[in-house]
């Protein structure tokens, strides 16, 4: 076995778990996809990642596949990994609050392994920092591009070994192989850095890249579009342990359409925003693509839990098939010449529910039982930059969210609400949120609630605020961790443009007013 894997998502905490009011899953959806395709090749017995320790079921690449929450954790069940495993390639997917985390957890596994393994480094941080520049041909990088912070020695070189931006599916498989070839020949697994042109045919649009004597050395991909019908499933490839309390307990898969990197709308705090993550892709077919990872979803649970069980999937759109009719037609065509009995939730915006009612109850006779919907905030021209705030003429941005819960509602959707605080707005702007959603619970129009503070992102070369390097923990020891764990993103010290940063009273008293409403006695 020359080819040995360890992948985890990088830790967001120094220390303690992800608090109980946060919305969140014990399954890696996003490192699943970006290993489904090495994951696929190691199912099929093929090449080096058929003879890895990917190379058995699903049981076995899921034991290798952490996600992480915590400092302490990370130490502990890494250790344990890198003992059992022995790996020479380690793959790190980061989010930017977390990118203190996967440098702890590098520094611990080079620690460990020395040259011995290589150290690869992908996921959202990576592809908003090191990015296409506006000359073709030329690569740009954000003040927090890990690449950077290598060369200007704000982190070890020895750290990452590879950083991937962007499409990293085919690269990682190919990054396996390489590592496997190095082994054949006697050659350290941190020698791969020096060889990335062994990447330069792989499929999807992506950048590769590594540091050496403090100078960064890049590769592009971009001229081989991946054919996402081709790509399996992550649910088919790493089996469903998320149960989401919304359906009941069932085990949930993370589904996708792959109808693109983001969200078709552009606000100024989201790291999804089209500006930064560009437009849909192979859109035209994405109906057809859920309805295949749904049923393989569908297979997952009958022949990992039980024949026949409850199965559930949360589709992870930005907004589910785009909300869009033509997709949602072609989406119920699929399934009515292939039911799939499966549990759906996924995501919608405010102003495309109230656009488009009817396609609430189409999804609603699909199977669809949940929808979380992005209210961050009760007076959006207050705070600005909210794009999807498009249907202004239709009322205000509160009425229009009361018509889509009431259209939602009578499609029998039942709904969890996303708060957003620290855009800037005061006291008056959250009793005024508060004294709403207490209403919309005594009517049963929501369930859950996600509150969030806003953070900044680097999002490429769009920001007009201050750029951070990113290096400390979005939230560091003291009595605010306690609080923060509770919310599903937020940040001490990287507040948005125009933001703040949080106080202890005022998460306090947040916390405790969504607790009110969440236990607030429905109507009879």
């Amino acid at each position: 076995m020359t080819l040995r894997v360890v992948a985890c998502a990088a830790p967001q905490f120094i220390e303690g778990d992800v608090g109980e009011k946060a919305l969140s899953s014990s399954d890696p959806a996003s490192l699943y996809n970006a290993c489904r395709y090495a994951a696929s090749l190691a199912a099929q017995g093929r090449g080096a990642w058929g003879d890895s320790n990917w190379g058995g079921g699903r049981e076995q690449r899921r034991e290798t596949t952490l996600l992480l929450w915590s400092l302490p954790e990370a130490r502990q069940r890494m250790q344990r990994a890198l003992v059992r495993v022995r790996p020479n390639l380690v793959l790190i997917g980061a989010m930017t609050i977390c990118l203190r985390g996967a440098i702890e957890t590098a520094e611990m596994v080079r620690a460990a392994l020395g040259d011995s393994v290589c150290i690869v480094l992908g996921g959202r941080h990576a592809t908003e920092t090191v990015y296409a520049g506006r000359k073709p041909g030329k690569v740009a990088h954000h003040v927090s591009s890990p690449l950077r912070l290598m060369a200007e020695e704000e982190i070890p070189e020895e750290v990452f070994d590879v950083v991937v931006s962007g499409d990293g599916e085919y690269v990682i498989a190919r990054l396996g192989e390489l590592v496997s070839s190095l082994d054949e020949r006697g050659m350290p697994a941190r020698s791969a850095r020096l060889h990335l042109d062994a990447l330069t045919d792989c499929p999807g649009t992506w950048i590769a890249g590594s540091v050496s004597g403090g100078s960064v050395a890049v590769v592009s991909g971009g001229n081989v579009p991946i054919d996402y019908h081709s790509m399996p499933s992550p649910s088919a490839m790493f089996g469903i342990t998320a149960a989401f309390d919304v359906f009941g307990g069932a085990p949930t898969a993370h589904v996708f359409s792959d109808i693109g990197y983001g969200c078709i709308y552009d606000c100024a705090f989201c790291s999804e925003r089209i500006s930064v993550v560009g437009a849909p892709r192979q859109m035209r077919s994405s109906g057809t693509r859920l309805h295949a990872q749904l049923s393989s979803a569908r297979r997952v649970v009958d022949e990992d839990h039980a024949p026949g069980s409850d199965a559930s999937a949360f589709v992870e759109d930005s907004t589910l098939l785009g909300w869009n009719a033509r997709l949602v037609s072609q989406f119920e065509q699929c399934m009515e010449a292939e039911p799939v009995r499966i549990r759906l939730g996924g995501q919608a915006t405010i102003d495309q529910i109230v656009r488009s009612p009817d396609l609430a109850h189409r999804m609603s006779a699909l199977g669809l039982e949940y929808l979380f919907m992005g209210l961050e905030t009760p007076l959006p021209d207050v705070v600005g930059g909210l794009h999807k705030n498009i249907g202004g003429k239709n009322g205000t941005w509160m009425e229009r969210a009361d018509r889509a819960l009431t259209i939602l509602a009578d499609a029998g959707i039942t709904v969890g609400l996303s708060l957003l605080f620290g855009l800037g707005e005061g006291r008056y702007e959250r009793d005024l949120l508060f004294t709403e959603l207490a209403e919309w619970r005594r009517q049963d129009m929501f369930g859950a609630i996600s509150m969030n503070w806003a953070t900044q992102h680097p999002l490429r070369d769009s920001v007009v605020a201050p750029e951070y390097r990113y290096l400390d923990w979005a939230v560091g020891r003291g009595p605010m961790l306690p609080l923060l764990r509770h919310f599903g993103e937020s940040s001490e010290c990287y507040p948005v443009a125009g933001g703040s940063t949080p106080g202890m009273s005022e998460v306090r008293d947040i916390i405790t007013a969504t607790d009110i409403v969440s236990r607030r006695r429905r109507a009879s």
